[in-house]
């Protein structure tokens, strides 16, 4: 097909051309993202280690106390895990068993100039085991990370290991998240319509 017919079809069509452009766009962008990533761990810029609370040179506790060796136990309602493993951090993968729920574990990044504000803030994907949390951090995000480990007093928190880069299967790479599918279902509509009044308009 000549690309002045397929210009036509798409005239003719909006909603579908619009529609397949979004799915191509979401395709490329997530192709992207497999290669980018890929190329920043040949380069070591993603460094894959293992941090434990032996390794008390990387990490510092606020309100959380470690009652016995691999045991923390949150003192408030703000337990902080203060994380400074020296590496640049795509993904963090927390291996904890806690005695309770613990409330919402969140993991606060910070841009330079800017301290920890819930504007940087990621929240993870929970294993189904419930032993395991993992959080995606923009390629933007410093190396200080912090962990709130708990939300209340008196939680209970046996920490195995936090792992850090520990690269994804390549498959999940083109798995689109729920804003993503949010995105492609509004915005070729809302364009779809935009173009379609802008057409009636004119005649």
């Amino acid at each position: 097909m000549k690309a002045k017919e397929l210009i036509s079809a798409a005239r003719r069509r909006p909603f579908r051309a619009l529609y397949l452009l979004g799915v191509v766009l979401l395709f490329l962008s997530m192709a992207g993202n497999f290669a980018l990533d890929g190329v920043l761990y040949a380069l070591g810029v993603y460094e894959q280690k293992t941090v434990t609370l032996a390794d008390t040179d990387q990490y510092t506790l606020v309100n959380m106390e470690e009652t016995e060796p691999g045991v923390l136990v949150s003192t408030t309602g703000d337990a902080q895990l203060l994380l400074t493993p020296g590496t640049l951090v795509r993904r963090l993968r927390l291996v904890a068993v806690y005695s309770g729920d613990g409330g919402e574990k969140d993991l606060y990044y910070h841009l330079p100039g800017m301290g920890y504000t819930p504007r940087l803030r990621v929240w993870p994907a929970v294993d189904p085991d419930g032993t395991s949390w993992t959080y995606t951090l923009p390629r933007v995000a410093g190396q200080n990370l912090r962990l709130d480990l708990a939300d209340t007093a008196g939680v209970q928190v046996q920490v195995t290991a936090l792992v850090l880069n520990e690269r994804p299967a390549w498959y999940t790479y083109f798995i689109p998240g729920g804003w993503q599918l949010f995105w492609l279902a509004v915005l070729p509509g809302l364009a779809g319509c935009a173009l379609t009044l802008k057409r009636e308009d004119a005649r």
